[in-house]
């Protein structure tokens, strides 16, 4: 016999099972495996891999076993005549193998790991040569070379799925799943993989709550939170809070407001980066219909943001600020801010942040008292909502257009309005509890009853109900 044969022998006799178990386990013929063990057939090196798994050990480990056996079993000296003394044998002498390598091991200087900046620079230099590349071929690369098999490209390329999800949902979604192959991918010891998978696995799900797919959302979130939890990451090198901020965001989608809150205090406590977290928290307060605790959260982030230098961050916190200082009443405060912000997302080329922004310049137009202006605002970015389908934004922009118009008594252009919403009426973005309060204000305005205390009452309210489907309109 072969050295291959005695090894499928002795792999067999460790795994305690039958030849039909084992066949039934590797998917061998139970008649293969038996000319093997007679020495008819060579097995594979793959073959024994297989047999060294079912049996719970390493193939080279079952090697260094065979190769002591017959060393000992060749001996002039008998170490005993049952096998029980035979193996108490060898294992004192793989214990003592073993301790002589760990202290050689002691005695060799530790490698000098890369620094953080150089970790970021790498991260940066293998990105944007995916960047350049398509998303086949991005697959391809990441599948086949080692360099891009990193955690931190992993982490790199799930940035750039969160930053793409304004713009394109769908590259944020090839970005995502390319953050999941890499992780597949990671080497080092499976506890430190679990941790990386599950980090790619929460953008995933994060994409997919973008998606509106909020109970695949949920489901895949969870897994995500499994492999995190069964994992570890000794280094430190993955943010801790980032899975929580990410869960945030899909309760707060969930309208499960509080606990959304509930994770992003958790989150701050111990995330890398605090100021990104106090904006979802004041994005939620807004949600919840705080805005003075929102503005009061955004103050908070300001110099922490700042001081990270993210333009991206700084984009997020000026925007949100100027939307709750418009809640509050300071158009003022949030018209400097605005400014700031429409060059950033004209420079970006991001279409749904300009609408946004044209929008909110028409509110702030309003506040401070220039109809004229924000009536042609609020309607360039009404018709826009429209072409994209989002139809509790423009049933949101008609309200206000109809406040200023009342304000100067002009009804019957406000009874052309009211007709709009009648289109509102039957599209699926906008909720029964919401539907209601509209249909009362178009009503008023058919018998021109509508007053301006009305129409601030029923966008007051639709704010709220957006998150709260369940609120109600009272009168």
């Amino acid at each position: 016999m072969r050295r291959e044969h005695r090894l499928a022998r002795l792999l067999r006799a460790l795994s305690g099972k039958t030849q039909e178990q084992l066949a039934e386990e590797t998917g061998v013929h139970r008649s293969v495996i038996a000319e093997i063990e007679l020495g008819g057939i060579l097995p594979s090196r793959d073959h024994l891999k297989a047999m060294a798994e079912s049996a719970g050990i390493s193939l080279p480990d079952a090697e260094r076993i065979l190769y002591l056996y017959e060393t000992l079993r060749t001996s002039r000296q008998r170490w005993g005549r049952d096998a029980g003394q035979l193996f108490d044998r060898m294992t004192d002498k793989l214990r003592s193998q073993a301790g002589a390598a760990y202290q050689r091991l002691l005695t060799l200087s530790l490698p000098e790991g890369p620094t953080a900046a150089g970790v970021i620079e790498r991260a940066e230099e293998l990105f944007s040569r995916l960047a350049g590349l398509s998303e086949e071929m991005r697959l391809a690369v990441v599948q086949v070379a080692e360099e891009y098999q990193t955690w931190y490209l992993c982490e790199r390329v799930c940035l750039a799925s969160v930053q793409e999800l304004s713009r394109d949902v769908e590259s944020a979604a090839s970005w995502a799943r390319l953050a999941q192959e890499i992780a597949e991918r990671v080497p080092g010891p499976e506890e430190f993989r679990y941790r990386v998978q599950g980090y790619a696995l929460g953008h995933v799900a994060n994409f997919l709550r973008v998606s509106g797919e909020l109970r695949q959302a949920d489901a895949t979130f969870e897994r995500a939170k499994r492999l995190w939890d069964a994992g570890s990451d000794p280094g430190r090198v993955l943010d801790p809070g980032r899975l929580l901020d990410l869960e945030a965001s899909l309760r707060k989608d969930q309208r499960r407001l509080d606990e959304a809150l509930a994770l992003l205090d958790q989150a701050a406590t111990v995330s890398r980066l605090p100021g990104r977290v106090l904006i979802q928290k004041a994005i939620t307060l807004e949600k919840l219909g705080d805005y003075a605790r929102a503005v009061e959260t955004l103050l908070q982030a300001e110099p922490l943001v700042e001081r990270q230098g993210d333009a991206r961050l700084l984009y997020m916190l000026r925007f949100n600020l100027a939307v709750n200082y418009c809640h509050v009443g300071r158009y003022g405060a949030a018209a400097e801010l605005v400014e700031q912000v429409r060059e950033v997302a004209t420079e970006r080329g991001d279409e749904n942040e300009v609408i946004r922004l044209t929008w909110l310049q028409g509110r702030i137009a309003a506040g401070l008292g220039r109809p004229q202006e924000a009536r042609s605002l609020l309607a360039q970015a009404r018709r826009a909502f429209e072409l994209r389908g989002k139809s509790y934004d423009v049933a949101l922009a008609l309200l206000e257009e109809a406040v200023l118009l009342l304000d100067e008594g002009r009804t019957a252009e406000v009874k052309v309005l009211a007709g709009e919403l009648t289109r509102v009426f039957e599209e699926k973005g906008v909720h029964r509890e919401a539907l209601a309060a509209l249909r009362l204000f178009y009503q008023a305005a058919e018998r021109e009853e509508a007053t301006v205390e009305l129409a601030r009452r029923v966008l007051r309210y639709l704010f709220r109900a957006r998150e709260d489907q369940s609120l109600r309109f009272e009168l």
